[in-house]
């Protein structure tokens, strides 16, 4: 069987095509294999910083609906009481009040987290290319991610000098979370500790000799 000019310009057209179509295929593999390795990369850090910060607004959103819904102010968490003299002897906790508080807080910081289990964060291309002057530019490439996690709260106070014979005590919560993150290619879990100021009052006079039961130490 003859083959004439044109038929073999037409088998080695074929061939290039053939050659030029597997080339960028593989190109496209390599390209997409170079992303997933460097996108894995970030979402260990990337999602572990984000858990941290959208977590953090949810408890606050939690603590601040608390306070509001029950009312509690400062002679709620605690009450000076004073001696036959006149002076402050001490500083007795309610500590019906702040378990109240603390089980609310808990159970509404658990339904905020619900809120945002399934997240999705938005990093800009140019971050994948390790280039710090466009780290910043490029179409937002979406990462979605999911975390779960359990809270314990306490209550802490601290007494700060305000002055001559003057004295601010400070109620604080501090909430420690535990949160679990889970991606693609990702697992992670961490703990950190998350403090919010519940109430204070400015106390005249000699500072208390005891707080809650407990002999006070200065």
């Amino acid at each position: 069987m003859l083959y004439t000019r044109g038929d073999r310009g037409s088998a080695r057209s074929s061939v290039r095509s053939c050659c030029l179509v597997i080339a960028l295929s593989m190109l496209i593999v390599f390209a997409v294999r170079s992303f997933e390795d460097k996108a894995s990369v970030f979402s260990e850090d990337y999602i572990v910083n984000y858990a941290g910060q959208i977590t953090t607004d949810a408890l606050s959103d939690a603590v601040r609906d608390t306070l509001n819904d029950l009312g509690f102010e400062y002679s709620d968490f605690a009450c000076v009481k004073y001696g036959a003299d006149g002076k402050i002897a001490s500083i007795e906790t309610n500590s019906r009040n702040i378990n109240i508080f603390k089980a609310a807080v808990t159970k509404s910081a658990q339904n905020e987290v619900a809120k945002i289990k399934h997240s999705k964060m938005l990093i800009p291309l140019g971050a994948f290319t390790g280039l710090t002057l466009i780290s910043n530019y490029g179409p937002e490439i979406p990462l979605t991610f999911c975390l779960t996690g359990n809270f314990q709260s306490r209550i802490e106070s601290s007494f700060e000098t305000a002055g001559i014979n003057q004295t601010v005590h400070h109620i604080k919560l501090i909430i420690t979370s535990h949160i679990v993150t889970g991606s693609v290619d990702h697992q992670g879990e961490m703990t950190f500790d998350t403090d919010y100021e519940l109430a204070q009052s400015v106390i005249v006079g000699n500072i208390p000799t005891t707080y809650g039961g407990n002999r006070l130490v200065y």
